[in-house]
């Protein structure tokens, strides 16, 4: 199930990741790989954009339930920036044992909603 949060359960949630951006991992999916090839620069370099970047104004959904099964323990979380002037899709899972996985870093394949905006 989707739900939407308010900016400070965002703020905290983007706060706490950030602390731990050492325990950052890519999931090696051919998406997230075409972007990295795309972009011509390794996913530390990217990890270091989204960890400079990323805002609640970013945020699009969350948090969600995983939808394996059985189901990997964890919230996860959907964003959206854009990196190297391509809109970028991004979908991290935080898990239990303090590990940040970025389950997609690709192109937007869909136009992105974000709840909330810059005004």
């Amino acid at each position: 199930m989707v739900k939407n949060c308010d900016p400070d359960t965002i703020n905290s949630v983007l706060k706490r990741i950030k602390q731990r951006r050492s325990q950052w991992r890519l999931s090696p999916r051919r998406k997230n790989l075409l972007m990295l090839s795309r972009l011509g620069i390794k996913h530390s370099l990217v990890f270091d954009i989204i960890n400079q970047q990323l805002t609640w104004y970013n945020y699009i959904s969350g948090p969600e339930s995983d939808n394996h099964e059985p189901p990997f323990p964890g919230d996860i979380w959907v964003f959206g920036i854009v990196i190297q002037g391509y809109e970028c899709y991004l979908k991290f899972q935080d898990k239990p044992n303090g590990i940040v996985m970025w389950i997609s870093i690709h192109l937007a394949e869909h136009k992105l909603i974000f709840p909330y905006t810059k005004n």
